[in-house]
């Protein structure tokens, strides 16, 4: 996670340091109206949006990945309960281990 934002920030020392140095004006259309806006501006803006997608998209993709752990987790429960159930069922109370048991099946059909 730290790497992560390390490489951020020096992304984003780059970006400034981009911008800064093209500070010019440049004619900018939106809608069918033209501005003058700083080079620098833009680019700020721009690197800005972008990382809003990428952190939306990475929350939407957090969120989806968070839902289908629980629902393993939740499932996993179930499983480990129905374990345990079985387990109770087919297994003596006596302490026998299931290899125990198994030699004793054997040893029954022999006589």
């Amino acid at each position: 996670m730290q790497k992560y934002f390390i490489l951020s920030l020096i992304v984003s020392i780059i970006v400034v340091i981009f911008a800064v140095t093209n500070a010019a004006a440049v004619p900018v259309t939106v809608f069918f109206t033209q501005y003058e806006i700083s080079l620098a501006l833009i680019i700020i803006i721009t690197t800005a949006f972008g990382a809003i997608i990428a952190t939306m998209i990475a929350l939407v993709k957090q969120f989806n990945l968070n839902k289908q752990i629980k629902s393993l987790t939740t499932k996993n429960q179930t499983l480990m309960l129905e374990n345990k159930k079985l387990q109770e069922v087919h297994l003596p109370t006596t302490g026998n281990s299931p290899a125990d048991t198994a030699e004793e099946k054997n040893n029954a059909t022999d006589i």
